[in-house]
């Protein structure tokens, strides 16, 4: 099929699903340098539906207008598209505005690429959105060792907000505790007061009514009732005491916590600044990560070596910002998942692909094991989960195999990770999912990473409710896991 006759059964096909708007218009696209895409203005899942694609898309993206009307503008997305660019594009567009991003996306033939998008309403007669057009232009990554530079420089400054935020949360918690314990001691004093305070009006009244019904004993008793009457003063006087210690006690307290507000917002904000560095930092890493790519199909056999070592540099780079932004992101409590079905192949395959240069370059085997299986989960959460197991066993395995594949249980399926690596104590198994944790182990490489792998799946699967899994063997291996419930399981249900 030509690629006119392609855009001119898209024309109709758009003609058909885009109403109220001039088709006259689309000619215009048709001769534009950028790439047009209009869709229907659908933003619930699965999302907007394509309508009209111009040449210049097909010229981008390699897909002719046939192959994409009709599908969702998602079908262009790779691991590499930041899903929280595309959370903000939904973001402006339901509240009724444009929307400026730049992203990652795939082409046909496979290969990844920058542009900038520009996504616009399009208002009908009766003030509704009828449709969005978006303008996409390809990007040029930067490339210079300038560029490399300044990612140094900022990952350093991220790394000293990290350690200052530690520092500052670790003095307010001494602050809490400290002041914590001096309130249990003055409340036990105000509730020692307040139970003589109850004896001493006790006795008053006692003695109030032995005083009535002894009038005419008045004389004999004077002499105890003022004894009482002075003991009752130097009771109030001590209440009066405990009572002013309480109100300089809450002063203190009301300061307390207002310096405890103030660290909490300075925390807050230096979260937002750590996610807002580690963002940027994201597209350079992924820069290099191409080049690197480019680099392992060029270089000969004698630079393998050097390779070898870009990519674990690259590796740890990489996980060290995705730990940081996610780190930020659950600490500030906006990681929300998005669970439906996903294909468990298609996200082993992805995985497999991606790690096994690495596994190459350090004499390792690294195999994964298909499945058929449907799992309920977020995508791009438990792809990271996976990431982040698999980067582990990379780091610390130095020879030997690594396996990733599947085992049913019941209604859920569990997802492992097995190397052949130095193991773990069992006493030390709890520890390895502590934030900034590494065993103290000669088998294990204590240069690379800083211990935020394990403590980001143990907080995603949390977050997810999934559980996670390790069994380990000294001087053997580890076996990771995760454990997802099957997607197949409703469908049972139903049929019962």
């Amino acid at each position: 099929m030509s690629d006119d006759h392609g855009f001119k059964m898209a024309g109709r096909a758009a003609g058909a699903g885009m109403k109220a708007m001039p088709l006259v218009v689309q000619p215009l696209w048709d001769h534009m340098d950028h790439a047009v895409i209009v869709t229907d203005s659908q933003l619930d899942v699965p999302g907007p539906t394509i309508l009209y694609v111009n040449r210049a898309f097909t010229t981008l993206t390699g897909y002719r207008a046939d192959e994409a009307i009709g599908r969702s503008p998602r079908f262009l997305q790779c691991r590499r598209t930041d899903s929280a660019v595309v959370a903000t594009i939904r973001r402006d567009l339901q509240q009724g505005g444009a929307a400026r991003v730049s992203l990652v996306n795939r082409r046909k033939d496979g290969s990844d690429y920058l542009c900038s998008l520009v996504v616009t309403p399009l208002v009908g007669l009766r003030g509704e959105t009828e449709h969005y057009i978006c303008v996409a232009e390809a990007l040029k990554e930067d490339r210079t060792p300038d560029a490399l530079m300044r990612l140094s420089a900022e990952l350093e400054q991220a790394q000293t907000l990290i350690e200052d935020l530690e520092r500052r949360q670790s003095d307010a918690e001494e602050l809490i505790d400290r002041q914590t314990r001096e309130l249990a001691i003055m409340t036990e004093r105000y509730r020692h007061s307040l139970a003589q305070l109850d004896a001493i009006q006790e006795r008053l009244a006692i003695r109030e009514t032995a005083l009535e019904r002894r009038g005419k004993d008045f004389e004999r008793s004077d002499s105890e009732l003022h004894a009482s009457l002075e003991e009752l003063r130097a009771m109030d006087e001590e209440l009066r005491t405990t009572l002013d210690q309480m109100e300089e006690a809450n002063i203190q307290l009301a300061r307390t916590n207002e310096e405890l507000r103030r660290l909490q917002a300075a925390d807050a904000d230096k979260l937002q600044l750590l996610a807002s560095a580690s963002h940027d930092l994201r597209q350079p890493v992924m820069s290099m990560g191409l080049f690197l790519d480019v680099l392992r199909n060029r270089l000969g056999e004698a630079e393998r070596p050097i390779l070898g070592g870009l990519l674990a540099a690259h590796l740890s780079i990489r996980t060290l910002l995705e730990g940081m932004l996610d780190t930020a992101r659950l600490d500030a409590g906006v990681l929300e998942p998005m669970i439906e079905p996903l294909p468990v192949a298609t996200m082993l395959e992805i995985i497999h692909g991606e790690f096994l240069p690495q596994a190459e370059m350090r004499g390792l085997r690294f195999r994964a094991v298909s499945s058929t299986a449907m799992v309920l989960s977020d995508a791009q959460l438990l792809e990271r989960i996976l990431r982040n197991l698999v980067a582990n066993a990379l780091k610390y395995t130095v020879s030997g195999k690594i396996l990733l594949g599947c085992r049913r249980c019941g209604d859920c399926l569990r997802i492992e990770v097995w190397d052949t690596g130095p193991g773990i104590p069992e006493h030390s198994q709890q520890a390895i999912f502590e934030e900034f944790r590494q065993l103290d182990n000669p088998g294990r490489d204590q240069k690379r990473g800083v211990g935020l792998g394990l403590a980001i799946v143990s907080r995603l699967a949390g977050r997810l409710g999934h559980a996670v899994g390790l069994r380990s063997w000294p001087d053997r291996g580890s076996v990771f896991s995760v454990t997802v419930p099957l997607a197949e399981r409703k469908r049972r249900r139903r049929h019962r």
